[in-house]
């Protein structure tokens, strides 16, 4: 295990986990089946310390995805488990970047198709890496849990649509799969001290 890619992928998970509940939890209204991005939204309260929630995930991931890469040399990590890392954290940083309207419809202004598609795309990341992640370890249970992010992606896609599928419930079931992946795969890196 190296020590400097487990602590950040462990405080990147806390944070990804941690900071929407609390963030949730003192805004009137809001619950845990909705978006995660709609604490960012557009004239939502405390949108700016949802910003700054959502820059800090995203940075912690992409120093995650960086101490892992530094752990793996002189060998090069899969390009698409990193590629597909970085857009996951960059899901997060793109919610700052273009917001979601009020309520997070599927359809609305020009920002929401922007974020929405965007939002998409990069979420898409994680699958694209979490899957790449199960052949590169022998972890017990990476399978089952590849098999489950991808289901649960799945679900999220039509809960968006369908806003009584508890949209926010599939998206934080998701991210917390990639995260467990993520953990498990970075457990198993070589232990040699790189320096960040």
């Amino acid at each position: 295990m190296n020590t400097k890619a487990m602590m950040l992928s462990i405080l990147a998970t806390l944070l990804l986990v941690a900071l929407p509940w609390v963030l949730g939890a003192r805004v009137p209204g809001y619950s845990s089946v909705q978006f995660i991005s709609e604490l960012g939204a557009i004239d939502m309260p405390n949108r700016s310390a949802a910003n700054g929630a959502f820059l800090l995930i995203g940075a912690f991931w992409m120093g995650a995805v960086e101490a892992a890469r530094k752990a793996l040399e002189p060998n090069k990590m899969d390009p698409w488990v990193r590629f597909g890392a970085i857009a996951f954290a960059a899901s997060y940083i793109g919610s700052v970047v273009f917001p979601c309207d009020l309520g997070c419809p599927a359809s609305g202004s020009a920002n929401q198709l922007i974020h929405s598609t965007l939002i998409w795309v990069l979420s898409a990341g994680a699958v694209v890496s979490g899957v790449r992640l199960v052949p590169a370890t022998s972890v017990k249970g990476m399978s089952a849990l590849k098999v489950t992010l991808v289901l649960t992606f799945l679900v999220l896609q039509v809960a968006a649509w369908q806003r009584d599928w508890y949209p926010g419930l599939w998206q934080r079931l998701f991210e917390l799969n990639f995260a467990v992946l993520w953990v498990l795969w970075v457990w198993r890196l070589p232990g040699r001290q790189v320096r960040l």
